[in-house]
């Protein structure tokens, strides 16, 4: 094992040996912003001289802002004059930006991500072309290939995108995607990944009558988020068990670029059906289907529940109670499961959307400021920065240029929270930002750096990996395979109140209703409340939704010319 994970960091090394360049030397100016930079090798900001300016930034996810202290945070704002002030989702999101629309009281920015649509047509947000092409040539070359894609019909360019930005070769040694995550004691137990759905649960099923509590904490089975936004966990499944990637609101035809609806498959029943006779087999409680992502996550760090399908970023801050605490076999590894005699597609490199960024309020105070300071944040060495840290304290360059961090940083930065409160995590995480590798081939996530990765395993990981012969977390994942330029759906824009959004909303309203009593229907009327859930998709007018997805389809070819 040692052999082949030597081999694949040498092979990663070839990208580039020598160090990434660092801005040029400078005289020292005196003022303080501009001595910073010099010293930590970064570019000046252009904005030293100008007056101190706070911008809020409402993000729609729960979490908690970093420390006022924060170093790497700290430096940023003394060199721009600019500080960053995070708010973040306290309850609902659809309820809380209801609010926020009808009001127009809310922050400088925003992300708002793929739901967030129905902002763009409300007068409230700040078209950016202009802005972006005046003051941000920085930004305005990190999206060169995307700019027009950016633009929406009506001729703006409305969000910044954060997202799905690849920066030269992406390498990727933890899965952050799609899955369906067993624990690792379950996988370690059997000493293979499951072939197969079936499979799956059988392995859940025997692991609890082995194990009916864990520290205490009766054992669940396969847990299924619904809520809000989050409800991929509950619709997604069967798209990806018939080997399709995750297209959104309908399905594709790719060779002759043309959408089609998802919900009327007969593999879809499958999948409700097996959920269902799970449910009767008492490896899925009813209750997991009405709970807050609070109390989902507060599940997944008790370390009891043995199955989910979701996205490693949606769930992952239930693991990091598990691995500060050292309980790295009740953390999960990842299948890309299928129906039989179907290639996955669970993995998707780094899938450009265009509406998973941020958007700027029309009462921001200094807009072209804002613009100004997203576009040195992604500047190469302001991006090493805030993802690395300070050069001889969080990281150093070994013989061979490879960006490498110490022993104790790797065991601080295991806590998330630590890299939160310690390095510009927030500012990488929220703002326009570099994915793949620096010019020299570095990675521009630490953990991703072949070398990092392989140095930061913890024993239990090291050794379990070795027993099941994988060599890092995704080794039971199937490489990316490459998806059309009009990929994917969720990403288009539906005008708001058109016809094509009234019946995804509507379809939406459907699944809501209906999938959960699909999962709990009672024994023997399962096929009945499936006749009931078709006969509402078929009531409506989903040709409207199919056609202006074609339409768009269109549009996206002929932005990128190809295919």
């Amino acid at each position: 094992m040692k052999k082949v994970i030597a081999l694949l960091i040498t092979a990663v090394m070839l990208f580039g040996a020598a160090a990434c360049e660092t801005a040029p030397t400078r005289e020292a100016s005196g003022d303080a912003g501009r001595a910073l930079a010099d010293k930590h090798g970064l570019p000046y900001s252009g904005m030293e001289d100008m007056d101190p300016i706070e911008f809020t930034v409402w993000i729609r996810n729960p979490n908690t802002p970093p420390r006022a202290d924060n170093p790497i945070l700290d430096i940023i704002e003394q060199i721009t004059n600019v500080k960053i002030n995070f708010q973040f989702l306290v309850g609902e999101f659809e309820q809380v930006t209801s609010v926020m629309l009808a009001s127009g009281d809310w922050a400088d920015a925003a992300f708002l991500g793929a739901d967030g649509d129905f902002f763009l047509t409300s007068g409230q947000v700040l078209p950016l072309q202009d802005l972006i092409e005046e003051h941000a040539p920085n930004l305005r070359a990190h999206y060169d290939p995307w700019w027009n894609l950016m633009h929406y019909e009506d001729g703006n360019l409305y969000i910044a995108e954060i997202y799905g930005t690849q920066t030269n070769d992406w390498i990727e040694m933890e899965h952050w995607q799609t899955a369906f995550w067993l624990q690792k004691d379950v996988v370690d137990h059997f000493g293979r990944a499951p072939k197969d759905l079936d499979e799956y649960f059988d392995f859940i099923r025997e692991y609890m009558a082995l194990h009916p509590t864990i520290d205490g904490v009766p054992t669940m089975g396969f847990e299924i988020l619904t809520e809000d936004w989050r409800r991929f966990c509950i619709d997604n499944p069967p798209m990806f068990l018939a080997g399709y990637p995750n297209w959104g609101t309908a399905l594709a035809n790719e060779e002759t670029n043309t959408a089609y609806c998802r919900w009327t498959q007969p593999w879809t029943k499958d999948y409700y059906k097996k959920l269902n006779e799970e449910f009767h087999n008492g490896l899925i409680n009813a209750e997991t289907l009405t709970l807050t992502y609070d109390q989902y996550i507060a599940r997944i760090a008790s370390g009891a529940v043995l199955g989910i399908f979701d996205q490693r970023w949606n769930f992952n801050p239930g693991q990091l109670p598990l691995i500060a605490e050292g309980r790295f076999e009740r953390t999960y590894l990842p299948f890309d499961l299928t129906n039989e005699g179907v290639a996955p597609r669970y993995t998707e490199g780094r899938p450009f959307t265009g509406n998973n960024g941020l958007v700027v309020n029309v009462t921001n105070p200094d807009p072209v400021r804002f613009v100004m300071y997203m576009d040195y944040i992604v500047r190469e060495e302001v991006q090493r920065f805030l993802e690395w840290g300070i050069e001889g304290e969080h990281w150093f360059y070994n013989e061979n240029g490879r960006m490498e961090r110490p022993d104790e940083q790797r065991d601080l930065q295991r806590d998330q929270r630590w890299q939160v409160d310690n390095l510009g995590y927030m500012l990488r995480q929220y703002m326009p930002k570099m994915e793949g590798t620096y010019s020299c081939g570095n990675s521009t996530t630490a953990n991703n750096q072949p070398e990092e990765y392989f140095a930061s395993l913890t024993g239990y990981d090291r050794d379990l990996f070795e027993r099941l012969g994988i060599q890092m977390e995704s080794g039971f994942m199937s490489p990316a395979v490459p998806v059309p330029v009009y990929f994917p759906f969720w990403s288009m824009t539906l005008e708001d109140g058109s016809p094509p959004h009234i019946v995804d909303q509507r379809i939406e309203d459907v699944n809501v209703r209906m999938l959960p009593r699909l999962v709990v229907a009672p024994e023997g009327e399962f096929d009945a409340i499936w006749d009931e859930y078709q006969a509402a998709l078929l009531a409506l007018d989903r040709d409207a939704l199919i056609e202006e997805i074609n339409r768009q389809i269109q549009v996206r070819l002929s932005a990128f010319g190809s295919n």
